[in-house]
């Protein structure tokens, strides 16, 4: 049977259920967006949480944290002899590579790329317009030996994704659902965003649940073993997840320096990690047989599982996993932590949800001077406790309904935004959900948060003063939202 993740009480893992509040009221303290999060002890689920409206059918992007699932596809692959650590990465290009090909790249092995000590400047050598990702891996920069120095570097991922297609003829995901995740329970539907060529994005791209990356965490820390059957490797595992370069020369912050393996992050106590771009983390611990597990979308706050999540955790839930002791069980304790549960949802914008000038300037067209975002003019209307930004950019005509104290679900007026494949337009808008409040009476605030294979945020300040009105944009989001920053001002006329 796959593994199950049957729920249990965090008392019978040892820890006090008011421990977890405590460690969710921490993160929230710190303005923390979290969608979910799951802690897991031998394989059972003693907390899972969502945010609303985030459930645990809902297949979630989990950027860099793909990575992790990449390099337990290459396990598998060397474990059936097909690829060895040792190998010549551009030994599987050569009907790419150049005459003039970098020597330091043709001297790259497949384990160079595995612990990102590839000869590229760069992290990346491709940007999403480049029609042919593979092409950029002879024209990027070479600066050094591989092998030697840790540099984070995507490309690395990116071109491990193609080794495994050019020898299996399979993208990752679909080698994976072969050889790992009809063993352990990973849904069957879990995706990748593809690159403009064609191949898995498992850099960045892999889609799943949050139950599916917790199952992947279990067969991680059991070094690749389900019941009786070695699904990767036990020593490939072992060193995979265990420090294989120094990584201080790049990574400054105490929770990312402690060295990495082959693809994952090592850790304090002797842990390894997952680790996404806003909070897709896995953070699992063998000693312990524990995982904590999150998603979210903390772009805006720099390193937020390094800075907030990870210490939070080793100062309020790890000394209880030390003491490994079965506690009663607390009833009270328990049905507060279930209270909190279901009290948790994506966080509206702060501040009043009324002012008086709103009926003032509601209907009211501001007609722009240029400015970056182009949009040449703003009206507002509000009614209720629920509002609507009409406004015209380079785009067209667009408009954004948001709610005061709460979320309003829409699709985002931007239609050029990627899909499935990077560089290619979807044609449709992102599912957002947007919220506003008044900062002061003369100042709104709008944020909308991207809900989709692509997560994001803008938050948007109008401030009114007679007929004038002055705005602020700023996005935290890759490879979008790009025109919805800056600054504008105008008059309603």
């Amino acid at each position: 049977m796959p593994y199950q993740l049957n729920p249990i009480t965090p008392e019978k893992a040892g820890i006090p259920s008011s421990a977890v509040i405590a460690f969710i009221d921490k993160l929230r303290e710190k303005k923390i967006v979290l969608h979910s999060l799951l802690l897991v002890k031998d394989g059972k689920l003693l907390t899972e949480a969502y945010w609303k409206p985030f459930d645990k059918y809902f297949k979630h992007r989990m950027y860099s944290t793909s990575k992790s699932f990449v390099s337990v596809a290459i396990g598998i692959l060397i474990g059936e002899g097909r690829l060895s650590l040792n190998d010549k990465a551009m030994s599987f290009f050569t009907d790419k590579m150049p005459k003039d090909a970098s020597p330091l790249l043709k001297m790259t092995t497949i384990r160079d790329l595995l612990r990102m000590a590839t000869p590229y400047t760069l992290g990346a050598t491709y940007s999403p317009n480049d029609p042919d990702w593979v092409d950029t891996l002879f024209t990027a920069e070479t600066s050094h030996y591989p092998g030697m120095i840790f540099h984070y570097d995507t490309t690395a991922t990116t071109m491990l994704c193609m080794i495994i297609k050019r020898i299996t003829g399979l993208d990752f995901i679909d080698y994976l659902k072969e050889k790992l995740f009809p063993y352990i329970g990973i849904s069957p539907n879990t995706t990748c965003i593809k690159t403009p060529c064609g191949y898995d994005w498992g850099g960045s791209g892999v889609l799943c649940t949050p139950r599916d990356l917790a199952r992947f965490a279990t067969i991680c820390l059991n070094m690749g073993k389900y019941e009786n059957k070695q699904l990767v490797p036990e020593w490939y595992m072992r060193e995979a997840t265990s420090k294989q370069i120094d990584n201080r020369s790049t990574e400054n912050h105490l929770e990312t320096s402690q060295g990495y393996g082959y693809q994952f992050w090592c850790t304090r106590n002797n842990g390894f990690a997952t680790l996404g771009m806003g909070c897709q983390v896995s953070l699992n611990l063998p000693e312990y047989g524990f995982s904590l597990v999150t998603t979210g979308d903390t772009q805006s706050v720099s390193e937020a599982y390094a800075a907030y999540v990870f210490p939070a955790f080793w100062d309020i839930i790890y000394p209880h996993l030390q003491k490994r002791a079965t506690l009663p069980e607390n009833k009270d304790e328990y049905k507060a932590l279930m209270d909190k549960i279901s009290s948790l949802s994506l966080p509206v914008c702060d501040g009043d949800m009324t002012s008086h000038i709103a009926k003032e300037i509601s209907g009211r067209v501001y007609k722009l001077q240029d400015n970056p975002m182009k949009i040449e003019s703003v009206k507002f209307i509000f009614s209720g406790d629920e509002g609507e930004m009409l406004y015209t950019n380079a785009t067209g005509d667009h408009s954004i309904s948001f709610g005061f104290g709460h979320q309003v679900k829409g699709e985002f007026p931007e239609k050029h935004y990627f899909d499935t494949y990077i560089g290619i337009p979807s044609g449709k808008g992102y599912t957002c959900y947007t919220s506003a409040a008044w900062g002061m009476s003369d100042s709104l605030f709008i944020y909308c948060y991207a809900v989709d294979k692509y997560f994001g945020k803008i938050k948007m300040n109008f401030v009114f003063r007679d007929n004038m009105i002055s705005v602020f944009m700023q996005k935290n989001a890759e490879w979008f939202f790009d025109e919805y920053q800056g600054f504008a001002y105008g008059k309603y006329e």
